[in-house]
């Protein structure tokens, strides 16, 4: 069973397509504009690792945050699996690193750092609007509080 199965009220987060060791999930935005991970049937093992590494099907807990930063439209097209890489690479080599984040986001990192935040790593939460037409999956995302 693989994660479109599973997991019905996606954030879009994209924690899936980096913990698919096979890179054949893609995200799309579906008839209401929400990110939705896409499988290429052809190239899934069916392993869940996907499933695995959702924090909406394995929740996290999240740190307690006092100050949320305005989500910039820099922010609204972001590769975030790239985003995710490169955090986890830069902080593998020992380097303190800043990164940028809804609550969504905060948690898929974390979910794909072992259910661990690195001590090098600085979050800055952005503020989530779930009315915001441009992301509409923040309104059913569970991380908005």
């Amino acid at each position: 069973m693989q994660i479109t199965d599973r997991v019905k009220n996606c954030n879009g987060c994209e924690a899936c397509t980096v913990g698919c060791k096979y890179a054949c999930i893609k995200m799309e935005r579906d008839e209401n504009g929400n990110k939705k991970p896409v499988i290429n049937e052809d190239g899934c093992s069916k392993c869940n690792n996907c499933v695995l590494y959702c924090p909406v099907f394995n929740p996290v807990d999240l740190p307690e945050f006092e100050n949320f930063y305005e989500y910039k439209d820099e922010y609204y097209e972001r590769d975030m699996a790239k985003v995710y890489r490169e955090t986890m690479r830069q902080l593998k080599a020992g380097t303190t690193t800043e990164f940028v984040g809804t609550l969504c986001q905060i948690a898929a990192l974390k979910s794909l750092m072992g259910d661990k935040l690195s001590h090098d790593l600085r979050i800055f939460p952005l503020h989530c609007d779930p009315e915001n037409p441009r992301r509409p999956e923040c309104a059913a995302c569970p991380f908005y509080k």
